[in-house]
């Protein structure tokens, strides 16, 4: 069962990295977006999680949870309404193979994408920008990525339970995403937004993931341990959504 698990998880993520949307949108679009901005910002500095710090200091985490939401949130979205429309999950469904080892592989392949991303971004940014990691928050930043991972793959299989068909998944993903990026500190940071907005912004866990993860890599911030409990709440409540909704056929 283990080296059944094994192979469909290696199958999903060689799926995964040779579909060109996946590699263009996860991997090159973030990488080229925090290579120009941080070039054309140098060093200026931004206003981020109560600090002054620097512009790629804020942007490379920032950034990679964009990476982080397009594998685990918007591919899963696309990829499972599109196997179900395909008649693909139905074909799946009467053969021998355990449906938890197909749906797990694809889950956990699509946070192994995001986690991959995201370390393609720091492996650029660091020697190239000077973005600094902590020794002392690194193991907070691991685990709000897991943990942040875990719940888009969550909500991501949710929402994909609900649309209706494959032509609905891209304008609910897009839409599902990109107004509430907006206002969770992806784009520019929060401080000094209205206080209004940052209420509404910490009942997704968009804000939730994005806060907590930045918020490793400011200097002199601490970490925002507060801010995981919201994001566990969402992943339960997006398996939950899953398991019963959760549609082979169209």
């Amino acid at each position: 069962m283990i080296a059944l698990t094994q192979q469909w998880l290696v199958a999903r993520v060689r799926l995964t990295l040779r579909n060109p949307r996946a590699l263009v949108f996860t991997f090159a679009f973030p990488l080229i977006l925090i290579v120009l901005f941080s070039a054309l910002n140098g060093n200026a500095e931004v206003d981020a999680y109560g600090e002054k710090i620097r512009f790629a200091q804020f942007y490379t985490p920032a950034i990679a949870m964009f990476s982080l939401v397009t594998a685990c949130y918007t591919s899963l979205i696309l990829g499972i309404a599109t196997a179900r429309d395909q008649g693909l999950l139905k074909r799946v469904r009467a053969t021998p193979l355990p449906m938890s080892i197909y749906l797990g592989s694809w889950v956990v392949g699509a946070m192994l994408t995001g986690i991959g991303a995201v370390l393609v971004l720091f492996l650029v940014s660091v020697p190239a920008f000077g973005v600094e990691i902590s020794a002392r928050t690194l193991p907070a930043a691991v685990l709000t990525l897991v943990l942040g991972s875990a719940c888009l793959a969550s909500l991501g299989v949710a929402v994909a339970s609900l649309v209706k068909s494959a032509e609905q998944a891209m304008p609910v993903a897009q839409l599902t995403f990109l107004p509430v990026s907006f206002i969770s500190g992806i784009w520019f940071p929060l401080d000094g937004a209205p206080s209004w907005l940052v209420d509404v912004s910490h009942f997704f866990p968009l804000s939730r993931i994005v806060t907590a993860f930045g918020s490793c890599f400011t200097p002199g911030t601490s970490f925002h341990a507060g801010d995981l409990v919201p994001i566990v709440i969402w992943t339960a409540a997006g398996l939950l959504v899953a398991v019963r909704r959760f549609r082979w056929e169209p």
